[in-house]
């Protein structure tokens, strides 16, 4: 896995967001100002990810119904979410695992 952004790891972004999707509510997030770019920018009604933000604060407080009022690519991004934190954790264990298995092997080239 490569660095994300400036050598912070995705999984710790991942993490983060998940965890602040999980401690503030919908409702509170619905409360703040419009600040969609591309429905100021264009004069749009609503762009197709409008709203996101809140489906995602709903659905991982569990209200799926919610989610989905607030906008239909929850049912895509938040499981997408959960999958790549899952992939990025796995993968960084597996690369452990490597690493010691590499290193009973050449111990010459793992000494400090």
């Amino acid at each position: 896995m490569k660095p994300f952004s400036a050598g912070i790891p995705r999984w710790m972004v991942l993490s983060l967001a998940l965890v602040a999707f999980m401690v503030i509510p919908p409702d509170t997030l619905a409360m703040g100002p419009d600040i969609c770019v591309w429905k100021h920018l264009f004069g749009l009604s609503a762009c197709p990810a409008c709203g996101s933000t809140r489906a995602l604060a709903a659905f991982f407080h569990g209200h799926l119904s919610q989610a989905l009022a607030y906008n239909h690519n929850v049912i895509v991004t938040g499981p997408v979410l959960i999958g790549l934190l899952a992939y990025d954790i796995f993968s960084g264990i597996r690369r452990g695992w490597a690493r010691q298995i590499a290193a009973k092997m050449y111990p010459r080239f793992f000494t400090s």
